[in-house]
Formats: C-alpha cells, structure tokens, sequence
C-alpha cells in the first residue's frame, strides 16, 4: 500500500512539473510576454509568472494556506521581502513548500525502506528527522537568500552612493539621481538596482520620499541603508545640501568597506587553524611518524 501511494505521488510530481515547464517554454517565445515579464521583474525586483501563477505554485500556496505563522503575517512578509520574494503568493508558497517536504521526504525514505527491506523502527525514526529537516528547509533557504542579498546590497553601496553624489551635483534632483542611479547598477548590483528603482517608482505614484526611502530601508534590513535613510530624512526636514551630506556619506561607507575587508582578512589565520590542526596535522605526523613506528614494531618483534 505504502509502495503504491509513493508510486502515484511521485507521477503526480513529475506529471505537474513536466506541464509546468511545457508553459513555460510556450510562453517564453512569446516576445509580448518576455517584455511584459521584464517589466514585471523590474517592479517587483523578483521572478515573474506572468499574472496567474503556474498551477503547481497555486497549489503549494493554497496548501500553505492551512500552516499559520509562528511569528505574525508581517514578520513572514518581511523575512520574504529581504530574501527577494514579493509576489502576493509568496507567503503561501513558503508556507507550503514546509509542508510538502515535511511529508515527501519521510514518504520517500520509507518507500526506500520497504524497498529495501530495512528495520520498521530505523525507517520510522529517520523518518520523523527527515520530517522535521524538511518543515525546516525553507526556512534555511529564506535565511541564506537573505544573507546573500544583505552582502550583494552592502557591497554595492559605497559605488552607489558615488554615483548618486556624482548625478545630484550635476544638477539632478533625488528622485531622478536615484532612477540613473538604478540603471547603471544593473550589471554591478542587481540586488541593489531594483531596490532603487522601485524606491523611484514609489514616488512617481505619489508616495512621499520619507515614506519611500524608509520602505527600502525596511525591505533591505542593512544597517547602512538605515543611516543612509536617515541621513536623507534630515537633510531633506533642515534644507541644507544633499550633495555635501551624500559625499560625506559615501566617504564613511568607503571607510567602513575597507574596515570590513580588514577584519575579514585578521579573521582567515582564526579560520584556517580548525581545519589545520583537524585534517593536515595528523595526515603529516603519520607521515613523519609512520615509518618510524613500523621500524620500532619491527625492532620490538626481532628482539622478542
């Protein structure tokens, strides 16, 4: 029994993906729909699926649907902003990836099991383990993602911030400094460039500059942006010039990079002791030591 349901879960998945890379490949060769996608892609600063999602993400989403959040919608919300994910699903795509690997994986490790006729009480005990490995999965997925992003943006800020002192000296206002800005960082930072981009788009709906820059100092979660944030607040709330305060700025950031490459450095010799003194000491004291003690055992055994 347990054979056949692994069986009809397993074609129901590999039936579901084949559709879903079937519309894909029809739809990518649709040049409205590439355009439409790319458009969608720089707003949201994440993947597109066109308007309605595939069917086995809606069905993972609604299955998310049943799971409630330990730490509130928002908190979930936020966690998946910073990591790149802002489509309305997401959330419920999460929530559902955790359940479905929760239950795929002891489900398969126990077909393995009948399979290969392993003991009923190892089966079910690696079972519950990989259960509660795959309920976690996603979240480790989302906490990498973020840390990623949170480097990607680090990085790529003090050159950001050059270019943004460059274009508001030149005569640019915030907004379109911003907008310039997000162009050219496309290949050097994507991360970031969406970011900017979407903090422009904000403000050409309507939303005041306050409100935009504190959002993109809430979906990134970087420390830096938060001072960059409130550096803009204040120059904007006493008129004094936002030129000089960015330049400032951006020499502090540049500072505090080179800082940051620094301690990386002094942290390596810290590093490298672990595995030296692990793996490399006792592969080379068998090496020294080797012929050494078989040449004493040998001794030892003549004279015995």
């Amino acid at each position: 029994m347990i054979l056949v349901v692994t069986s009809v879960l397993i074609f129901a998945a590999v039936a579901l993906g084949a559709w879903a890379m079937y519309v894909d490949a029809t739809t990518a060769r649709n040049p409205v729909t590439v355009r439409l996608r790319e458009l969608r892609a720089l707003r949201t600063g994440g993947t597109s699926y066109g308007d309605r999602p595939p069917l086995p993400l809606k069905l993972i989403a609604q299955l998310g649907g049943f799971l409630p959040s330990q730490d509130g919608r928002n908190a979930l919300r936020t966690g998946l902003v910073r990591a790149g994910f802002r489509r309305p699903e997401a959330i419920g795509l999460f929530l559902g990836s955790k359940v479905v690997l929760a239950a795929a994986l002891p489900l398969a490790w126990i077909a393995i099991g009948y399979l290969t006729a392993r003991p009923l009480g190892n089966v079910l005990g690696f079972a519950l383990v990989l259960a509660v490995l795959g309920f976690y999965l996603p979240t480790i997925f989302i906490g990498m993602r973020q840390n990623r992003r949170h480097e990607a943006v680090l990085t790529a800020l003090p050159d950001a911030l050059d270019l943004m002192v460059i274009c508001v000296e030149a005569g640019l206002g915030v907004a379109a400094a911003l907008q310039r800005v997000a162009v050219e960082m496309r290949l050097a930072s994507p991360e970031l460039a969406a970011e900017l981009a979407l903090v422009n788009q904000e403000m050409q709906t309507g939303m005041s500059r306050t409100d935009a820059l504190r959002n993109l100092a809430e979906r990134t979660g970087v420390d830096e942006i938060y001072s960059l944030v409130a550096m803009l607040i204040q120059t904007d709330r006493l008129g004094t010039s936002v030129a000089q305060a960015l330049r400032t700025h951006a020499d502090s950031m540049r500072t505090r990079r080179r800082q940051r490459g620094e301690q990386l450095a002094r942290k390596a010799s810290v590093k490298l002791a672990f595995p030296l003194v692990l793996l490399i000491f006792p592969a080379l004291m068998l090496v020294l030591l080797g012929p050494a003690v078989v040449q004493l055992l040998q001794a030892l055994a003549a004279s015995g």
